[in-house]
């Protein structure tokens, strides 16, 4: 099965989002800095709420940094592989690929398993951020399972088109 284009699109969409979020946490950091360098003024929110994005940063980006091999890889174990067979064919590295995407959704699915468990306590506690700006925590757990889902679609389209024989994401 090929991957999917929209899964494509989807993924470079909220690639664009996570990098517009670290770019406005950037710029009120700046803001932070020169109000409290520069005025003697420093704001009380600023630092809440970027940290409460940077969540929403990292699982929305996540899902194509798999698309785009973004993430660390074990090449060394990789080329020992192909050193050690006869004939380097593309066979060791699918079986390789497919094994560490499995064990990237293994721990994806306790990723997703966890936040959706501290999201429903988030929700039936009606748990609030412990920050001077108040706001409900679903807010940032819900980018956990959102990421998480977003990561293990993405896992899976990858494996079955390694099956199909691609050579996309090896």
């Amino acid at each position: 099965m090929k991957y999917p284009r929209v899964l494509e699109k989807v993924n470079r969409v909220t690639a664009l989002i996570s990098g517009s979020i670290v770019f406005a946490a950037a710029v009120l950091a700046v803001m932070e800095s020169l109000l409290r360098q520069v005025l003697s003024r420093p704001t009380v929110w600023t630092l809440n709420i970027t940290c409460s994005v940077f969540i929403w940063a990292a699982f929305l980006g996540s899902a194509y940094a798999f698309q785009e091999h973004g993430h660390v890889a074990v090449d060394l174990l990789r080329d020992a592989v192909d050193k050690r067979t006869k004939k380097p064919g593309r066979l060791p590295r699918r079986i390789m690929a497919i094994f560490g995407y499995l064990c990237s959704s293994i721990i994806i699915m306790g990723f997703l398993y966890g936040g959706w468990i501290i999201s429903q306590e988030a929700i039936e506690q009606h748990q609030m951020a412990n920050f001077i700006f108040k706001f409900p925590l679903i807010y940032s757990y819900s980018a956990i399972v959102v990421g998480s889902v977003l990561m293990m679609v993405t896992l899976v389209f990858m494996i079955l088109d390694l099956f199909s024989g691609s050579e996309k994401f090896l």
